[in-house]
């Protein structure tokens, strides 16, 4: 099932990211009281934190690229497209191949709606199923990562560093490409909070983002721009509890629906569910 009419299943996940080294999440103004050429996004009381947008592409970008090197191929609950690309999507705009539209299908079930969310949904590669695609909604849920401990951070001071645009020709530094931008200092930490709405857990969809998680939890997973010049190393930590709601199960609902809290999930339960993911993605490709 792809809609989101009924209620079936939410699992809400927190914890804290930790910034290794700057990092630098441009807001794309110059900020008038910094005097910076580059800012970095800052709320209402001008403290800094990371659009839900950035961490959500972040993820799911290296999502991608691990789906993709156990299942090449996209489409139908497999692998993951491109949706950078029209025609390298699992369900593009117009004719591809043989891959049919998304033209097409609003043709085929002009007069059939939810027949068509059923199609688009069987049509969607593995991570469009999860993270949503121009005709899919998102079963993820990203909010904006404030501030730890935002009472903290009139001690900090944003970073202003240098860049430079270099000739590729003479090596040397391009005149008139001088520039600075603000960083957000190494040790900031950061509140995360992820919920995933109806996930189809046969298919441990949970368990995809969840392994996802675990690649920021070791690491390897950088944010924002100045990559190249070492920004964006970050490490990830899980609370020591998610929240699930089981909506399937009637005495889960009524509880929840009685106290507004759902079950406590361990946080050795949640890394457990990435590793069922993993067995899985290896067991149908192999």
């Amino acid at each position: 099932m792809s809609d989101f009419q009924t209620f079936r299943y939410r699992l809400r996940l927190t914890g804290r990211l930790r910034l290794e080294t700057a990092l630098r999440v441009g807001s794309g103004l110059t900020d008038e009281l910094s005097g910076t050429d580059i800012a970095v996004v800052k709320d209402a009381q001008r403290r800094p934190y990371i659009p839900g947008s950035s961490f959500k592409g972040a993820l799911r970008a290296h999502i991608e690229r691990l789906v993709r090197s156990v299942e090449s191929e996209f489409g139908s609950g497999k692998g993951a497209c491109n949706p950078m690309r029209d025609e390298e999507r699992c369900i593009p705009s117009k004719p591809v191949d043989s891959r049919v539209s998304i033209e097409q299908l609003r043709r085929n079930f002009e007069n059939n709606p939810s027949g068509l969310d059923d199609e688009l949904y069987c049509l969607s590669c593995r991570v469009c199923r999860v993270f949503g695609s121009p005709w899919l909604a998102s079963k993820v849920l990203v909010k904006d990562l404030l501030l730890a401990e935002p009472e903290l951070w009139f001690d900090r001071r944003y970073q202003v560093r240098h860049g430079v645009g270099i000739e590729r020709d003479s090596e040397t530094a391009s005149r008139g490409l001088l520039y600075d931008y603000e960083a957000v200092p190494a040790g900031t930490e950061f509140r995360w909070e992820i919920v995933i709405e109806n996930a189809d857990r046969e298919r441990a969809e949970d368990g995809l983002v969840i392994w996802g998680l675990r690649e920021f939890a070791n690491g390897r997973v950088r944010l924002g721009g100045g990559r190249s010049r070492g920004l964006g190393w970050v490490t990830l930590t899980f609370d020591e509890y998610a929240e699930e709601v089981d909506a399937t199960d009637r005495q889960a609902l009524l509880d929840y629906l009685t106290t507004g809290r759902g079950r406590l999930v361990s946080h050795d339960e949640v890394l457990a569910r990435a590793a069922t993911f993993a067995r899985m993605l290896a067991g149908e490709e192999g």
